[in-house]
């Protein structure tokens, strides 16, 4: 009596040995990594960022006596205000241009930061949080966190060839 061709006692793949641990683990080493996505990028950037921010913005708080409760990146699309502050001490700072999406630079991010700061003593735009933002920007420059580009020695000339009546041609 013979066993028909489709029926079998055991399956071909299941006599093969598995590759040990070893053998494994340098195929996977073997295969390229990934490439991050534009989008994983950025979020790694704004990522990076915020923790810097977060880092300065504790100490800055500490030497201020200030309660910070935590820097939070404002949310996309908010382009009214490049950083906001509430009574319960939470900063939330924008970390992109609002039209190109790049990152600001460091120095806006961290002018923001101590604006924002002040805000935590003082609550309005008065004299004394001037001051008091001033002090807190100066110390921060201090510690090598604030590091402005150099200060133009002229002003930047303005577009008036677009409202300039005189010329009619």
């Amino acid at each position: 009596m013979s066993l028909p061709a489709q029926l079998k006692l055991f399956d071909v793949d299941a006599l093969k040995a598995a590759p040990a641990p070893v053998v494994r683990l340098k195929r996977l080493a073997a295969i390229p990594p990934r490439k991050a996505t534009p989008r994983e990028r950025r979020d790694d950037e704004s990522r990076e960022a915020l923790d810097r921010l977060n880092r300065w913005g504790r100490v800055l708080a500490k030497r201020f006596g200030l309660r910070l409760q935590g820097i939070e990146a404002e949310r996309e699309g908010q382009n009214a205000h490049y950083g906001i502050c509430y009574e319960d001490g939470l900063i939330r700072i924008r970390l992109r241009h609002a039209v190109t999406g790049k990152l600001l630079k460091e120095s806006s991010l961290v002018d923001t930061l101590c604006h924002e700061l002040g805000h935590l003593r003082h609550f309005d735009h008065s004299d004394a949080f001037w001051r008091y933002y001033r002090k807190i920007l100066d110390e921060a420059r201090r510690l090598g966190y604030y590091r402005p580009g150099p200060a133009r020695k002229e002003p930047v000339l303005v577009q008036r060839l677009l409202f300039d009546l005189e010329e009619t041609a």
